[in-house]
C-alpha cells in the first residue's frame, strides 16, 4: 500500500538509505533533511513524500519517492529521491512508487518529470532503472558534481 509519510516512518527511511549502500553521509543527510521538512512543516508545498509498505506488516517499509514541483515552472517536477529496500530490490517496488507518483502528478495537472542523478559507475543500475520506466536521458553535464562525476538528467513527459 502507497501512503504519504509519517513521523514513524523516518528512522525507518533512514536505514534504508543507509542499507542501499550507495548514497554518501552527505547525500543521506539532504535526504533526512527533505524528510523532515516535509514532517515538520505541514504547510510547506516543496515536497511531498510517499512510502510503500509491505503488504504483510504496514509498519515495513519496502521503499519511498519525494517529489516536488519544479521552482518557476508550471506543470513540471522533480523526483528527488527514491529508494527501495534493498532486501527486495527488482521486485517492482520502485516502478510501483514510480507510476504512483506519475499519476498523482497528472492529477495535479503536472506534465513534466525531471530526475537528476549521477553519472558515476556505482549508479549505472539507478540509471537502468529510470531508461526501463520510459525517461529519456535529456542531458549530460561532465564533470559536475566533481572531476569524472556528471549530471544526469532525466525527463518523461506524462
Amino acid at each position: 500500500m502507497i501512503r504519504e509519510l509519517i513521523q514513524d516512518d523516518r528512522e525507518k527511511i533512514k536505514n534504508i538509505l543507509t542499507d542501499t549502500n550507495n548514497f554518501n553521509d552527505d547525500e543521506i543527510t539532504i535526504a533526512l533533511e527533505l524528510l523532515d521538512v516535509y514532517l515538520n512543516n505541514p504547510g510547506q508545498k516543496d515536497y511531498e513524500i510517499f512510502v510503500d509498505t509491505n503488504e504483510e506488516d504496514e509498519n515495513d517499509l519496502n521503499g519511498y519517492v519525494c517529489i516536488g514541483p519544479r521552482p518557476l515552472t508550471e506543470g513540471t517536477y522533480d523526483l528527488y529521491w527514491i529508494a527501495v529496500n534493498p532486501k527486495i530490490q527488482s521486485r517492482g517496488v520502485g516502478s510501483k512508487l514510480v507510476l504512483y507518483i506519475e499519476e498523482h502528478i497528472k492529477r495535479k495537472g503536472g506534465y513534466l518529470v525531471l530526475i537528476e542523478t549521477s553519472g558515476k559507475p556505482s549508479y549505472e543500475k539507478e540509471r537502468k532503472f529510470y531508461e526501463k520506466n520510459n525517461y529519456t536521458m535529456a542531458v549530460e553535464i561532465k564533470d559536475f558534481y566533481k572531476r569524472s562525476d556528471s549530471l544526469v538528467i532525466y525527463s518523461k513527459y506524462l
